[in-house]
């Protein structure tokens, strides 16, 4: 028996010598070997059966031939007496016995024929009860060859749930069965996703993902969508979800069977733009603004009641500037216009986002921390030379 972590294979006929599948599974085969020997000794029997209604056949047409010779001379001896008796040469009497002859000839000759017809179709019928029976032995041999179970795949035994001797139970349409083990090949991991039915629409078979399991939080797993299922299924939260497979690529020797991760689908990449933390791009009233930059700013619409808008850091202060943005995700918003490269931008913490207005006096946490490792340096230095002038003196 196997154990959990062994390797097995489903085998090479083609390879040199040729490798068997592992065998994983080899259950008690004896209620259906007994079930293939009676089909066995059935087929048997159908065909005594089928040589016997043969022998009776032929023992028939014999027959039947010989009263048809009968018949025929039978035939003729009417004919003459039928001369003879007008002819008066013979008494009524006697062609009567002639003709009664005949008469049961026939008839013997028609039920015959008729019971050479009707074994002649019981054989037909012995010959599709002969392949009832060959259907019986398939059925049976099918049977048994299920008992062994061999892998149909190379991979690694990753969960076996039952031993040598325990009971397990056959499969119905409306019952699993018992799971015995599970075959997995790890060296290629599929990933099952949930997307929800407002993004499905977004994502497409071949488009990148960034998978990051729980398990191992320094490292990130790259993927590509494999599947898209093309009808909905109910989450345990009682939402809509779109089951998608992921076949991650790379190194994935790392990764477990069964554990628990998020998925990146990237589904549009953008090139050469601003991109900024979300929390940094607000929304203003129009209305706020100062005037100068309400009717100077391409990005202020004045049919609109509200403006996105950033602060930037300028003379170590505050300034409102109204943005254009783009798409974003959870955590950055891409920025069209409004702003450059060389603009400082006002990122937080948010507390201070919430309440900030323009034109307030900031001070940038890099500037003030050096600044103040600027005045500990010069500090320390003043103090090393009084210690220096006290020790001259």
């Amino acid at each position: 028996p196997y154990e959990e972590g062994d390797i097995v294979t489903c085998g090479d006929p083609n390879a040199n010598p040729p490798v068997p599948a592992s065998v994983l599974v080899r259950l008690d085969a004896k209620d259906l070997e007994t079930r293939l020997a009676s089909a066995k000794a059935g087929r048997a029997a159908q065909v005594a059966s089928t040589e016997v209604d043969k022998a009776r056949i032929a023992g028939q047409k014999a027959s039947l031939t010989g009263l048809a010779a009968s018949l025929k001379q039978a035939e003729r001896d009417l004919e003459r007496q039928k001369g003879l008796l007008e002819s008066k040469d013979i008494a009524q009497a006697a062609f009567d016995q002639t003709q009664a002859t005949y008469d049961e000839l026939k008839s013997q000759y028609e039920a015959s024929k008729y019971s050479l017809q009707s074994a002649e179709l019981n054989l037909v019928v012995l010959q599709h009860n002969l392949e009832v029976a060959d259907a019986g032995i398939a059925q049976a041999n099918d049977a048994l060859s299920h008992m062994t179970i061999s892998s149909p795949i190379d991979g690694v035994i990753t969960r076996l749930d039952a031993e040598v001797g325990e009971m397990v139970i056959m499969g119905t349409m409306n019952n699993p069965g018992t799971v015995i083990m599970i075959v997995g090949d790890l060296s290629q991991m599929l990933l099952v996703a949930q997307v929800d039915e407002a993004d499905v629409g977004k994502i497409e078979v071949g488009q990148k993902a960034t998978i990051k399991v729980q398990a191992f939080p320094d490292k990130e797993f790259e993927g590509l969508i494999d599947t898209i299922a093309l009808t909905h299924r109910i989450s345990a939260t009682g939402t809509k979800y779109f089951r998608t497979e992921i076949l991650l690529q790379g190194d994935v020797e790392k990764l477990y069977s069964g554990l628990t991760a998020h998925v990146d689908i990237e589904t549009i990449k953008h090139e050469n733009m601003l991109n900024l933390p979300s929390q940094a791009v607000l929304g203003a009233a129009i209305d706020d603004l100062p005037l100068d930059i309400r009717d100077n700013s391409p990005e202020v619409d004045t049919d609109k009641t509200y403006v996105a808008v950033v602060y930037r850091y300028i003379d170590g202060k505050a300034v409102v500037t109204p943005v254009k943005t783009g798409q974003s995700n959870l955590t950055h918003t891409i920025i069209e216009s409004g702003i450059t490269e060389e603009d400082k931008i006002v990122v937080g913490p948010y507390k201070v986002l919430e309440s900030i207005k323009h034109d307030q006096i900031i001070q940038d946490e890099r500037e003030a921390q050096a600044k103040r490792k600027d005045v500990k340096a010069a500090t320390k230095e003043e103090n090393a030379n009084d210690a220096n002038d006290s020790s001259r003196n």
